[in-house]
């Protein structure tokens, strides 16, 4: 009895002096650029929006997360002139049957990449992103094309929605399970998702951008990350504020 007394406590003082495994958390880095221009038939306007978002962890050599979810909240004064522009949806593209080029002229209104890894395949490959103008202004199109490692070209309509208040405006943008398991007990990790805003669309000879911010804006973007570790099961979220650098 005394050496499994004498075992038992001394396996409670090894577990007390072993730290605990350390949680790995999702870190996100958000930078945002803005350019104003004059543009005819409109004030001053933000002609050209960038937002470069970064993904790693707090753990170096950590697998990346595979995120689920997106909402990216804009500053107060920004807004848009979807109503103005053509548009293309999801639904459109997939009748092209991913021919983005037979979307309306002047529905496109930016275009990027993303570089993503393949975990369990350990390869890193950057693919095309096009984005258009939703139906009514109420949305913006994503649309993903990679050749490596497996072909995709898959869209996305991701909401828009006005607020009021510290932020103007807010983006969901919902990521399909077909792009977060590109094959079978395959999972994705986004490194890196660099996209900029240049739409312009012609209406009665006049311009106009598809961003209508009139000054730099006063608050940071902000953005919230949903994200799932498929190996462990482990859900995180992480949140973002960065400010938007801007010149006039």
């Amino acid at each position: 009895m005394k050496l499994v007394s004498v075992t038992i406590v001394a396996a409670l003082i090894l577990a007390a002096a072993t730290p605990l495994a350390h949680a790995v958390t999702p870190v996100v880095t958000l930078e945002g650029d803005a350019a104003l221009t004059s543009v005819s038939g409109s004030s001053v306007t933000a002609a050209r929006f960038n937002v470069d978002t970064s993904f790693s962890t707090d753990t170096p050599g950590a697998p990346l997360f595979t995120i689920q979810k997106a909402v990216i909240f804009f500053p107060d004064h920004a807004g848009t002139n979807g109503a103005l522009f053509p548009s293309c949806s999801a639904k459109q593209i997939e009748r092209f049957r991913g021919d983005v080029k037979r979307c309306p002229r002047d529905s496109k209104i930016g275009s990027g990449t993303v570089t993503a890894q393949a975990l369990q395949l350990g390869i890193t490959a950057t693919g095309r992103v096009v984005m258009f103008n939703g139906p009514g202004g109420r949305s913006i199109t994503f649309n993903i094309r990679t050749l490596l490692p497996a072909y995709i070209n898959e869209s996305i309509d991701a909401p828009l929605t006005q607020l009021h208040g510290r932020y103007g405006e807010k983006l969901t943008l919902v990521v399909p399970q077909s792009l977060q398991e590109i094959l079978s007990g395959v999972f994705v990790a986004v490194k890196d998702f660099d996209v900029s805003l240049t739409g312009v669309a012609h209406r009665d000879g006049v311009e106009y951008s598809f961003l209508k911010a009139r000054r730099c804006p006063k608050n940071a973007v902000h953005g919230v990350f949903d994200f799932k570790d498929w190996t462990t099961g482990q859900i995180a979220t992480a949140t973002v504020d960065s400010k938007v650098r801007c010149r006039a």
